[in-house]
């Protein structure tokens, strides 16, 4: 889409993953309960950054972290309708934290359990320091 640069960051990357997905934004309201005129509504103001709530149904449907989405340095403001709980902003930070290290977990799974014993032990003494 030509006017990608006039999107927020978020919205930018929402719109390349939907082209790459070939998914439309009827489609991704659909999926992710989150009315079309709130998503077009965000993609249309450049200084537009989604709540919590959107931001992580949207993250779920697309299959990609918040860091991705959001360009791993944006905080989510609460939302006015509705009130994030703690149980999701305690969901927020647990996908922030595995996304940040996913290559890393997947990594450690590939390997036999002695290695990644060995993996875990040298972090417990690293960080015992």
């Amino acid at each position: 889409m030509s006017n990608n640069y006039t999107m927020s960051p978020f919205w930018k990357n929402v719109n390349e993953e939907l082209q790459y997905q070939g998914m439309n934004i009827k489609t991704l309201s659909a999926l992710t309960g989150i009315p079309y005129t709130t998503i077009t509504n965000g993609r249309n103001r450049p200084d537009s950054i989604p709540t919590a709530d959107v931001a992580l149904k949207i993250s779920k449907v697309l299959n990609k972290s918040l860091e991705w989405l959001l360009g791993e340095s944006v905080l989510l403001p609460k939302s006015n309708e509705t009130d994030v709980s703690s149980n999701e902003e305690n969901v927020l930070q647990e996908l922030n934290l595995y996304h940040k290290y996913e290559r890393l977990i997947t990594s450690l799974e590939n390997r036999s359990v002695r290695t990644q014993t060995a993996f875990i032990n040298l972090a417990t003494a690293i960080s015992e320091e």
